[in-house]
């Protein structure tokens, strides 16, 4: 008789729109940490981009790869980084996979910055849309940085429940209105 080996359902994928919360929550924080390498009367914020790339790198790379998978953003809206079996990614998967990413975010910061919100900041914009527009396509969700490292994105039980509580908080105040 041969003991079967009892193997954990699969984890759910991540719906877009939770890994979107989930990135913009990174972004912002490494936006407005990014913030104290702004030299004044610089054109090109040579500071800024320098803080941004390395703060994104560590709280992209470093504390995924410590943290079983989740940054801050993805830790509160309780979603996960995976590879192709199952495991938190090591260091080289997750260096191409936010290469990808961090350099579109890095243009959509410099038009930010630069040029305010005009045609300029379109064109800047344009590469983090088209790869993080994937994950609405993918039927597994998948991004082009994702592909690019070999990653997943699923929902997990670890985390702070950001969304839940949103919500809650919502229906309270919809109810307190009536």
């Amino acid at each position: 008789m041969a003991l079967s080996r009892q193997y954990p359902p699969p984890l759910p994928l991540a719906q877009p729109w939770r890994r979107a919360i989930a990135t913009s929550i990174d972004f912002l924080v490494i936006w407005l940490t990014s913030v104290v390498g702004i030299t004044a009367g610089a054109a090109i914020q040579w500071g800024q981009i320098t803080v941004f790339a390395v703060v994104w790198w560590l709280l992209r790379v470093a504390m995924v790869n410590r943290n079983k998978g989740q940054s801050p953003g993805h830790w509160l809206m309780n979603v996960r980084l995976l590879d192709g079996r199952d495991r938190t990614p090591d260091l080289l998967s997750l260096s191409k996979r936010e290469l990808v990413i961090g350099s579109c975010a890095l243009l959509a910061l410099v038009g930010v910055e630069s040029y305010g919100f005009n045609f300029a900041l379109i064109i800047l914009l344009m590469p983090l849309a088209v790869d993080c527009s994937l994950a609405w396509i993918d039927e597994e969700h998948r991004t082009l940085h994702d592909r690019v490292g070999g990653t997943s994105v699923y929902r997990c039980r670890r985390g702070f429940y950001l969304d839940r509580k949103i919500i809650e908080i919502v229906t309270k105040l919809r109810k307190d209105m009536r």
